[in-house]
């Protein structure tokens, strides 16, 4: 049910915009140019809900928690609260998964679903960030909640080497050194000639977080963390302007964050509201090796702006990917024989992912319209291994797909733009022949290659019906696979073969959403409301064991998010964002929705605000507020006792401009509070292990310097 609060916030986007319109006439606009949709188009050309994060707005937020999950949650409405450890589970854009991408490589493990993919490259390399909201197929398979793609950092100087370096220490407001975290980075870059260079390394020393009471933060045992860990940035990205129509660009990322072990768990207990802690201490004959991410995504892209009257852009991509999880000695679970004993044991999700994307555009007809061709072909190949006793818990497989596209933009007049296109994809998984491990009866499953074959619409239209203002209305069909992984692995009944399974088929939604926005260069305003609905599609459930299983069902979840930054007075802003969404699935398989979506599934709603502007000629300050709104959640198939009570959080920071570079001064939950994290409280197992409370009063102090 929408709330009181939604319909004054419709009220906000209107009325300061007309206001606006009496003043007097803004400077012109410069259009923002977005790279997500796989063509340079204007974000005023997109029927949708597209929000981008420039550098300064990475870099405000990165002084607060430089985790990708956490810059994301402060900008975008729909996006569900940063669980602050390795793994993005709960992390939802619209109630559904985020595919994210870097310069167009997509970083979802489509297979087996680690919950990872926002820990694949440092932020310190990214330029901006693009966000289109809402299930679609622009970038393949895998954006069923939208596309969030990372534009990397290119050189900006052609006469000399630029090089910017970046330092950051952060620590509890408690002072202990226990909490201590450190970061560095460089980049620098030039043009030389006919050559675009770019490099930079960032290191990554992070400590412990501590709570509102003084206390460490829990760790979180098997999926990981980023507490108590070491991360490794590397990247290059050279281009060779070849002659004046074309060019070729090589970009490589390494990124890998691992563990340090020089900490172990401290089960809490939810009964008496003891937190989950942490405590000093060997933790490796627990639960094994540390847990880690170590990625590698390369690419190379061709691009011709004068092709047969068109644009062609060519791209070769390759990723290789492996996820390491902390293990365990889980009574029947890791044995080798269903009577054998119990031992220690631990998996790692590997993935190798490669693919070719096409891209040919052409200007057709009036200015402004255009018609665009292309096919794309993406394998990977990914397994899941118990890494001490050798044995493939997830089987290798083989998921293939290629998909043909077309995709039009009519100028129907200088007021109406109409877009519309189809993306075909045909999808192939592969499975040779395997037995499932002790914990699932040691069953032999057949295997069988599956094949798959959608065609996925969209179209919409926008109408440009005043100055600064427009209106639009769309609808696309996004495409992914459920995680296949999950159900390959918990087979426990013979006789099953993989062709058979049709828990392995794809998940299909439907995204329709219309939007009014208002932007004259200084006040800027837009509402959006949307529905998505998923006739087979996917819910994560906690079994007895501890582990998450994917259930198949009919899915549906709609809402509404408003954005608005408005001048205040001087060079001071004042603005936020709100969401409210709702979902819901049918828990008994009659084709009718019944039950609400848990707190895993789909994030809370919220409410953030913000107030920012300079004081003097140096110094900037920036105040926000992040408000979550309880949930409430009901239905037959709905968790007993796992409803969410709210939480407000305030944040400041400050930079100083000097001689010296650029300080920065961030305190992250400025008066202290303490709370149970929100994946915590919606968390249904209520483990022991996940009792988490969320990080307290913390300070960072950063310098920036460029020559």
């Amino acid at each position: 049910m929408k709330t009181p609060l939604t319909l004054g916030l419709i009220a906000v986007v209107c009325a300061p915009c007309a206001y606006a319109q009496e003043g007097e006439e803004p400077a012109e606009i410069e259009p923002v140019v977005v790279t997500a949709t796989r063509l340079e188009q204007p974000a005023s050309a997109i029927p949708g809900t597209v929000i981008v994060l420039d550098r300064a707005a990475i870099d405000a937020q990165a002084q607060i928690s430089d985790d990708l999950a956490s810059v994301l949650e402060q900008t975008i409405p729909s996006f569900g609260p940063s669980l602050r450890k390795l793994t993005g589970r709960a992390e939802s854009l619209r109630g559904r998964n985020p595919l994210y991408l870097i310069d167009g490589v997509p970083q979802h493990n489509a297979l087996r679903d680690g919950s990872r993919d926002g820990h694949t490259i440092d932020l310190d390399f990214v330029e901006r960030i693009e966000v289109i909201n809402g299930s679609n197929a622009i970038q393949g398979v895998g954006a069923t909640g939208g596309v969030v793609q990372m534009v990397t950092r290119s050189p900006r100087s052609n006469e000399r080497w630029e090089t910017t370096l970046n330092a950051r220490v952060t620590a509890p407001d408690n002072g202990d050194s226990d909490g201590l975290s450190y970061k560095v980075s460089a980049l620098t870059g030039r043009r030389i000639g006919d050559f675009d260079l770019v490099a930079g390394i960032a290191l990554h020393e992070r400590g412990l977080f501590f709570d509102g009471n003084g206390d460490e933060v829990g760790l979180y045992p098997t999926q990981g963390d980023i507490m108590d860990s070491t991360s490794l940035g590397l990247f290059f990205k050279g281009a060779w302007r070849i002659n004046n129509e074309s060019d070729l660009t090589f970009m490589i990322n390494d990124f890998d964050l691992e563990r340090n072990g020089d900490f172990r768990v401290v089960l809490g207990d939810r009964s008496t509201g003891r937190f989950t802690s942490t405590e000093a201490g060997d933790p490796s004959a627990l639960v094994g090796d540390p847990a880690r991410n170590d990625v590698t995504t390369a690419s190379l892209t061709y691009r011709h702006r004068s092709l047969l009257g068109g644009s062609l852009t060519a791209q070769l991509f390759d990723q290789s990917y492996e996820a390491r999880f902390e293990g365990g000695t889980f009574g029947g679970f890791f044995r080798l024989t269903p009577d054998g004993n119990p031992f220690l044991d631990q998996s790692a999700v590997v993935s190798d992912k490669n693919g070719l994307r096409l891209t040919w555009n052409r200007p057709v007809g009036a200015q402004g319209s255009s018609m665009a061709l292309g096919l794309d072909y993406f394998r990977d190949d990914s397994a899941q291994v118990l890494t001490r006793s050798g044995r493939e818990w997830v089987p290798e497989t083989r998921f293939e797909t290629l998909a043909p596209f077309v995709q039009g933009t009519w100028a129907a007049s200088d007021a109406v733009t109409v877009v519309a296109g189809l993306r075909h994809e045909d999808a192939e998984l592969k499975v040779d022949d395997f037995t499932t491990i002790a914990a699932a009866n040691s069953t032999f499953v057949r295997g069988g290659a599956p094949d798959f074959s959608e065609t996925l619409p969209n179209a919409g239209v926008i109408w440009r019906f005043a100055e600064y203002w427009n209106v639009y209305g769309s609808f696309s069909e996004g495409f992914t696979m459920p995680d296949a992984g999950r159900v390959l692995r918990g087979i426990n009944v013979p006789g099953l073969d993989v062709d058979s399974l049709l828990t392995v088929e794809p998940i299909v939604t439907d995204n329709r959403e219309i939007g009014l926005e208002f932007d004259n260069g200084a006040w800027r305003a837009s509402i959006a409301a949307y529905d998505s609905e998923a006739d087979n599609g996917s819910r994560l459930l906690l079994n007895d064991a501890g582990i998450f299983e994917v259930q198949r069902l009919r899915t549906e979840i709609d809402g509404i998010e408003v954005v608005v930054d408005v001048p205040i007075g001087g060079a001071w802003y004042a603005g936020g964002n709100y969401a409210n969404l709702d979902g819901r699935f049918d828990s008994d398989g009659d084709g009718r929705v019944d039950s609400d979506l848990d707190g895993i599934n789909i994030a809370p709603n919220r409410l953030n605000l913000y107030a920012e502007g300079p004081i003097g000629d140096a110094i900037n300050l920036r105040i926000q507020a992040s408000m979550l709104d309880d949930r409430d959640f009901s239905g037959p198939g709905a968790p007993v006792n796992r409803n969410f009570d709210g939480f407000t959080l305030f944040d400041a920071f400050a930079t100083w401009e000097t001689r010296y570079g650029r300080f920065g001064l961030a305190i992250e939950n400025l008066f202290d509070k303490e709370y149970e994290t929100y994946f915590s409280q919606v968390e249904t197992g209520a483990r022991a292990d996940t009792f988490f409370a969320g990080v307290g009063r913390t300070l960072s102090l950063s310098w920036r310097t460029s020559f």
